[in-house]
């Protein structure tokens, strides 16, 4: 799951009503409408009947587009696409809810009934307490159907629980998880609420529209469903004029129609919210990479519900220039050839090979199994299935060569193991040792070893991992490993290249440069320029850098960051920018109240610290150190809680806890050079110099850039009656920054 300018049409509306009155006559007008015997006639284009009248656009939108494109129109109008999104109908949905179903998962048990007409769903918690559900509309058609339902302020909630009409079954798409009301992941709650989450994805030329002064929303549509608009763009030049040629401003590129794609099929954060088709993917979405955390596995492979297009883009068919169109139709969705005896892969594959592709003569050697096996199959090898949802299973489409070795050294999936699950990870080495040999000893490989150990925090892997990045050639995969390198930032070799990277041709490496430095005040100069990037998303990282220092941000640049943080304020993240961008600005009420909603809405670890460092900064000193615990609490496996609490205990006098609160940020990141610098201040406090003096050494070697630990560390040597020692760290730290008088005056003395 997942505002245009003035001159667009209007689009169906959904609209929160000003009054509970208003709100109710409007709910009971739409489930008038929802207990019509039959389908529309298009999918769709269905349009709540109490709605249709607020829209320009007409109802069968892609009829008329029909007209002239029937064979198109034809392969669409029963595609996933077509039935992304429709209003519920007693033809296709009773069935599901008749006679009446029940589902027990965790701590809840589900009614699922057809009754006066409605679609009614029951959820009974442990208490016993039940609240009902009239089912308004449907997202979804195979493998699994969500439900919509409204909620109050413009709200559609997206169920937990689903229905497999294959199967004809109830089951919770969560799987195992038994998520709680307090949780944000709490079906009720802001995780599954379709007009941020999944709207966009599931309709045409969707609008989301939130307020955030009233929490509320009045999301419009031109159309349910994936409709004609949706991927050709509006082309009123065609539409007023349909026999004469396409004008050229209405015409797409490849790359165009590959990002059109993209925008719905990937992992992604929104920007603007206002994608048209022929728009650049970058400028209005950020994408997300296989970094430093578990969305993918470290050879790429998924392993979180991630879509396809970043798996794509790691791949060396997509670097090549393949595009989705080479294997789909976009109007059925379906392949272009079919997959069960390799034609569509050895469209490109066959000698001498097409897009690049390597020349495979005899697909049946190539893959060592009988011809017409499973194990034959392309598809099987290099693009598994997992599924999401629980029911719902996906290929991979980062094209990724099986690598038992792999799996054995770090964990990583391997195809052979997903077929061979009853042989051994040896047998399956020895086998593919057999049959590949040297030809598995490729750059893929090593590549997902560094990154194995780079999430590892290992060390040892920086200076290949450096060399790696340099000579990537495939920019996400650049990119990616640009974000991984982020906790050496410090380190000079690590800044050198990524400096060097604010001049890669991609913006996706740009945008990953631009905000590993954006902490440092001292790459300002190097970030502002990039104000004025052709790439939005990374305009709006400079200007969100230059922002969090209190420096200059170029009026139009700082226009594209605040429409960002306004569109995605509707959520956890989004509130937290509105936070920093406040108190940044030293709108303290506004800051405060942000954080707030923050950790409200998500008590996360982030929310609560980033609230106590607000009232830390407006006085409010002993509710900050509450939420600094809290902080510390939902996430104690993180060095930044504990830091941040050891630094305002240290203000009101707590040397003991202080130093305890330090000594835990180190030993749950080695690497956190402030952490240690104000360890051995605190160790100074304590009288433990020589232990002091350690720490503060250990600091110097992670901020080799700072004259701060070596001049702590002189003052630490003259306490010690070592004048000699402390001249020579005082040397160190004036050798870092010329002018540090404290530093000047302790030698002159």
């Amino acid at each position: 799951m997942r505002a245009a300018a003035a001159s667009r049409a209007r689009r169906t509306l959904l609209r929160p009503a000003a009054i509970a009155v208003a709100a109710l006559a409007l709910v009971a007008a739409l489930l008038v409408r929802l207990s019509a015997p039959d389908d529309p006639i298009i999918p769709g284009e269905t349009i709540p009947f109490e709605l249709a009248k607020r829209s320009r656009i007409p109802p069968n939108e892609a009829v008329a587009c029909g007209k002239c494109h029937k064979p198109e129109f034809d392969l669409w109008v029963n595609s996933q696409h077509a039935w992304a999104n429709r209003l519920v109908s007693v033809s296709r949905d009773r069935p599901a809810f008749h006679p009446d179903r029940t589902l027990a998962h965790g701590s809840f048990t589900n009614t699922m009934r057809h009754a006066d007409g409605f679609f009614e769903i029951t959820t009974a918690g442990r208490t016993g307490t039940a609240s009902v559900h009239r089912a308004e509309a449907v997202i979804g058609i195979e493998p699994l159907r969500q439900y919509l339902v409204p909620f109050p302020r413009g709200r559609l909630q997206v169920v937990d629980v689903s229905y497999d009409p294959k199967n004809d079954e109830w089951f919770n798409a969560q799987g195992d998880e038994d998520r709680q009301p307090h949780e944000w992941g709490y079906w009720k709650n802001r995780s599954m609420t379709w007009n941020v989450q999944c709207a966009y994805c599931h309709m045409t030329g969707l609008e989301k529209n939130y307020d955030p002064n009233t929490d509320a929303y009045a999301t419009t549509w031109r159309a349910m469903g994936i409709s004609c608009t949706q991927c050709h763009g509006t082309m009123p030049s065609h539409m007023a004029n349909p026999k004469a040629p396409v004008v050229a401003a209405e015409k797409r590129t490849p790359d165009q129609i590959f990002h059109a794609c993209g925008s719905c099929h990937s992992r992604r954060e929104e920007i603007t919210g206002r994608f048209e088709a022929r728009d650049d993917y970058f400028d209005h979405y950020r994408l997300a990479l296989p970094d430093l955390g578990n969305t993918w596995y470290p050879d790429g492979q998924v392993w979180d519900e991630d879509f396809e297009l970043t798996s794509f883009l790691t791949s060396r068919m997509g670097h090549k220039g393949v595009r989705c169109l080479d294997c789909h139709n976009p109007h059925s969705g379906k392949l272009i050839l079919p997959a069960d005896n390799n034609a569509i892969c050895m469209q490109c594959h066959t000698p001498p090979g097409r897009n690049g592709a390597i020349p495979i003569p005899d697909p049946v050697a190539h893959g060592h199994h009988k011809g017409g096996s499973t194990g034959n199959l392309c598809v099987e090898c290099h693009m598994p299935t997992t599924k999401y949802m629980v029911r719902d299973p996906r290929r991979d489409h980062g094209f990724t060569c099986p690598d038992p070795l792999l799996t054995k050294e770090h964990g990583i999936p391997n195809a052979c193991s997903r077929c061979h699950a009853d042989k051994s990870i040896d047998w399956n080495i020895e086998w593919a040792e057999k049959w590949y040999g040297d030809r598995l000893n490729r750059r893929s490989r090593e590549r997902a070893r560094l990154v194995a150990g780079a999430r590892k925090m290992d060390d040892a892997a920086l200076p290949n991992l450096l060399e790696m990045t340099r000579s990537e050639e495939i920019a996400a995969w650049r990119a990616a490993l640009i974000g991984i390198l982020q906790p050496w930032a410090h380190r000079p070799e690590v800044r050198s290249l990524v400096e060097e990277s604010l001049k890669h041709t991609s913006p996706m490496v740009r945008s990953v440069a631009a905000r590993i430095l954006s902490p440092s005040p001292d790459a300002l100069a190097l970030l502002t320029p990039l104000q004025n990037d052709p790439s939005r998303l990374v305009r709006v990282d400079a200007a969100w850098a230059a922002a969090q220092h209190r420096a200059t941000v170029d009026p139009s640049a700082y226009r594209e960051l605040s429409d960002y943080i306004n569109h995605t304020s509707d959520q956890p993240p989004g509130a937290l920018r509105q936070a920093q961008l406040a108190l940044a600005e030293d709108r303290h009420a506004d800051a405060e109240a942000w954080a707030r909603k923050a950790a409200d809405w998500d008590p996360t670890g982030a929310a609560h610290n980033l609230l106590a460092r607000i009232l830390h900064a407006i006085g409010k000193r002993g509710e900050a150190i509450q939420h600094f615990r809290a902080a510390l609490r939902l996430e104690p496996s993180s060095p930044d809680h504990p830091y941040a609490l050891a630094l305002l205990l240290a203000e009101t006098g707590d040397v003991n806890e202080t130093v305890k609160l330090l000594n835990r940020a180190v030993d749950l990141d080695p690497g956190f050079g402030r952490a240690w610098y104000n360890l051995g201040l605190g160790l100074a406090q304590q009288n433990r110099l020589e232990e002091a003096i350690t720490a503060l050494r250990q600091a110097e070697k992670l901020m080799p850039d700072s004259p701060d630990a070596p001049y702590a560390r002189a003052t630490v040597h003259l306490r010690l009656g070592d004048a000699a020692a402390a001249k020579d760290a005082a040397r160190k730290a004036l050798s870092i920054q010329p002018n540090h008088p404290a530093a000047r005056a302790l030698l002159d003395n």
